[in-house]
């Protein structure tokens, strides 16, 4: 008994989906930046994701629940996938923002460093 056309159909397009799925997951998995992410203090989960050549990220949880969906992150660049910079980290309870840059000490460790004028402060972000 062989399967109708539409079930081939169906099958077909299950398989291209669960491909197209696992070579995302191939793509992300190998890049270390992107993912989820906690700030020092525990009070916040940020994604970060590609967005073309750059990275972004955006609050996903927060103790204030009105910053979730806000971009806390946006256009850093990198050459070798551990030094980021050229980025803009938003101070949203400040009204604020700062230049940006990262460096992934291992695998785990984020740190972030958001730089006005001459002043600059850092912070271990953990990845989840």
């Amino acid at each position: 008994m062989f399967a109708s056309n539409e079930t081939n159909r169906i099958m077909q397009a299950s398989i291209l989906v669960a491909i197209l799925l696992s070579l995302q997951m191939l793509t992300q998995s190998g890049n270390p930046l992107v993912g989820r992410w906690i700030n020092e203090d525990k009070s916040r989960v940020i994604e970060f994701f590609t967005n073309g050549d750059t990275y972004d990220a955006l609050i996903r949880e927060a103790d204030d629940k009105s910053l979730i969906g806000r971009k806390q992150i946006a256009g850093l660049t990198t050459k070798d996938g551990k030094s980021f910079r050229n980025g803009t980290l938003f101070l949203i309870r400040k009204g604020k923002s700062a230049k940006c840059s990262a460096r992934l000490t291992n695998g785990q460790t984020l740190e972030i460093t958001g730089s006005v004028g001459l002043l600059s402060k850092s912070q271990t972000w953990t990845k989840l």
